[in-house]
């Protein structure tokens, strides 16, 4: 092997020059939670992605191309990296708003060199509430040429709504479609519960009692996340109070307990229309 494809293949990984590992499947998704403790090998994993993202070669990434090359040397002049600014006394606590609508106004703009553009949020579970308001409007409206990719230590600190409209590196793009469909589900739910009609809740849960064990157990899942965000004041209450959202969350933990004990689904959410409004 040539010494320059050597070096490439080194900084790619074998496994991503092969089979474009990065990534579950050829559908491309416009955002990618990256989830991996900070450091060298995260940021070299997203290199790998946006390479992989930017790559025309037939099994991207192939760490030879002009663009992998470019992405790899942190050269490529449509690879955008979004990270904490310097601040009087050092870097900023936060990602803020005024970052993400700049880079969301350059998405806007024609790539440069390759068919897409790449933006890297760097520690993006350092977003304030506000920037990632900011990102979701990209993510539900997002360029045809625009790829976001987010990197986090832990998806805790990112919205539902942000985490849902993100394939996780690795997982497919049906997975993801899924993922964003339960989150919807779940502020559903929420917004049933808060309206405090029990037609409305009873019609809810009885028009999901055709869900799967597991797409029954992510629900749950994504109600927690949900009331969580919104008890941190990460998501905006739809009138439910501290009170009735911390029985809705363990209402949930008596979901996924009956889940593992073989409940079927049918049964959940004939508990969920009998409890939610309790």
């Amino acid at each position: 092997m040539p010494k320059a494809r050597t070096e490439n293949a080194r900084k790619m990984g074998p496994a991503a020059v092969r089979t474009g590992a990065v990534m579950a499947e050829k559908r491309l998704s416009h955002a990618y939670m990256l989830l991996a403790p900070e450091g060298p090998e995260r940021d070299q994993t997203a290199r790998r992605l946006a390479a992989e993202l930017l790559c025309a070669q037939p099994e991207p990434p192939c760490g030879r191309c002009r663009d992998c090359r470019k992405v790899l040397e942190g050269v490529h002049p449509d690879v955008t990296v979004v990270a904490r600014e310097a601040g009087t006394k050092g870097l900023r606590q936060d990602i803020v708003v005024g970052q993400i609508r700049a880079m969301t106004a350059d998405a806007q703009l024609a790539p440069n060199e390759a068919a897409r553009k790449v933006y890297i949020i760097d520690q993006a579970d350092r977003m304030n509430q506000q920037a990632q308001n900011a990102l979701l409007k990209a993510l539900e409206d997002p360029p045809g040429h625009a790829c976001f990719i987010l990197c986090a230590a832990s998806a805790d600190a990112l919205l539902p709504t942000v985490r849902s409209r993100c394939v996780r590196a690795g997982e497919s793009a049906g997975r993801q479609e899924q993922t964003r469909a339960l989150s919807d589900l779940a502020r559903g739910y929420l917004e049933a519960a808060a309206s405090g009609d029990l037609a409305q809740t009873v019609m809810f849960c009885m028009n999901r009692v055709k869900l799967t064990r597991e797409e029954t157990e992510d629900f749950a899942g994504q109600v927690k996340d949900a009331v969580c965000d919104i008890l941190c004041g990460r998501m905006a209450d739809p009138g439910l109070g501290r009170e009735k959202l911390l029985r809705l969350d363990a209402l949930m933990d008596k979901t996924e307990d009956y889940l593992r004990h073989n409940v079927q689904p049918k049964q959940i959410f004939g508990l969920l229309a009998a409890e939610t409004l309790r």
